[in-house]
Parts: C-alpha cells; structure tokens; sequence
C-alpha cells in the first residue's frame, strides 16, 4: 500500500514539474486566479483561459475592468492578448500589454520585476489608445534609440478614412521619465481614389521598414496607380537627442528592378 502511495506521489510530482501552469492558478472562492508572475508566464495562461479569469488579471494588473472586458469577448480569431518585457537601460523594468479591439486598440506601458514578480508586481502607469480601423495593428520592440533598449514601433495605425479612402501611420512610440510618448510618426500605407470621374484612377503608397546595425530606421515607399508601379523612394529614420524624436531623412528615387 505505501508502495502505490509513493508511486502516486512521484508521478503527481512528474506532471506538476512537467506541466508548470497548473501550479500558477491559486483559487479564490469558487474561481481560479491566474498568478501574478512572468509576463511570457501570464500571456501563456491567458490563451487557455475563461473569460472570468482573462478580465480578472486585466484587471489586476489596472487595466480598467470595462475595457478588459469588451476586449475579452471580442478578440476575433488570431488575435490574443500579448504581455511583453521592455528593455530599458534604468534600473526600472518596463513590460507592456498590447490589447486588440475593434473599438481601439489599447497599449499600457506595465512596470514590476520578472525576477520578483511577488515583490514587484506588473501594473499599469501609462496608456495609449490606438485606432486600427479595418485591420489588425502590429506591434514590434525595436532598439532605436540605444542598443540596450527598446522602443515600441506600431504599424497600421489608421489616421484617415472615408469614402475611396484609407491612411494608416507606422508610429513609434519611446519609454521617457515613465512615460510613452510618441517620437515618429510616418504615413505607411494610402489609398484613394478619384471620384466622378470618367476615367477612374487609383493610388496607393505602402511603405515597409527595416532597422538596421547602426539603429536607424530604413523606410522604403512605393507608388502605384492603378496597380502599377509608378515609384520607389528611400529614406532614413534617426534618433535626435537634441530634439528628443526621430528626425527623416529626404526620399530618395530607386530604380526598381527590372
């Protein structure tokens, strides 16, 4: 009999090591909490978890309950709830949370310990409301301004739209003295059409970016009408300490290849 007992315990103790998330649920009442911790940790158990428990950490970690709610019940399929670590070269720890919705996108600037999460909870000081419109904004950490830390760079923004047309902006947006503040705004894709016209004529301008070693920011843009290419132009995007934003290069013609 303690042989079976000794033999339950080990194979219990296998799954718990082997299966960490069902140690990170403490239950309150007649509901399981997801537990403060790691961000990776806490986005993880996000993904497999119930509604209920998805706005209670939300709202743990101060993000406002209304909110947290209404982006629960909306995500639509492929999209999720990202919690993220920020590097930043303070002895502060930074994170952010990047909420999808319909009704704005939502970016809260985290700060707390990955190494203490107990002693040092993730909560929220700063936000930022983002509209996307028709289509999923992109969240990507880059090192812009130094090479130990990151700042957060948005794209498909959506700054204009109307009838026969559609503006989205890349923007970026920096950690400075706990907050976030936005340093580079770009147009990164229009549409428009001309309208009552005999002859209809479309226009598009996409931009895409590339960082590279030196940490500026490659913007390369092209134009065509009705679908064809008309232009290539290139700039470059660098950090200015003087004037505390990123400061453009001139568009510069490319020959396309043939």
């Amino acid at each position: 009999m303690q042989k079976k007992i000794l033999i339950t315990y080990c194979i219990g103790f296998a799954l718990s090591s082997i299966i960490p998330s069902t140690a990170q649920y403490v239950r309150v009442g007649d509901q399981e909490q997801i537990t403060m911790g790691k961000l990776d940790e806490m986005e993880n158990l996000l993904s497999g978890a119930d509604v209920g428990q998805k706005v209670d950490l939300l709202t743990r970690l101060g993000i406002d309950p209304v909110i947290g709610k209404t982006v629960v019940e909306e995500l639509l399929p492929g999209q999720k709830i990202a919690l993220k670590l920020v590097r930043a070269q303070q002895e502060t720890h930074y994170g952010v949370a990047f909420l999808p919705s319909f009704r704005g996108w939502f970016l809260y600037l985290l700060q707390g310990s990955d190494d203490e999460p107990q002693n040092h909870p993730w909560h929220v000081i700063d936000k930022q409301t983002l509209d996307c419109w028709h289509q999923f904004c992109v969240l990507e950490l880059m090192a812009l301004r130094r090479a130990d830390a990151d700042d957060l760079v948005v794209h498909n923004v959506n700054y204009n739209h109307g009838s026969n047309v559609v503006e989205d902006q890349t923007q970026v947006l920096s950690i400075l003295n706990g907050k976030l503040v936005q340093t580079m705004v770009t147009q990164d894709f229009l549409s428009e059409g001309t309208l009552g016209s005999p002859t209809e004529i479309q226009t598009e301008h996409l931009s895409t970016f590339l960082r590279f070693p030196d940490r500026s920011l490659e913007e390369t843009r092209t134009i065509a009408v009705n679908e064809k290419l008309e232009k290539v132009e290139r700039r470059y995007w660098r950090w200015s300490n003087q004037k505390h934003r990123f400061i453009p290069s001139r568009f510069v013609s490319v020959v396309p290849n043939p």
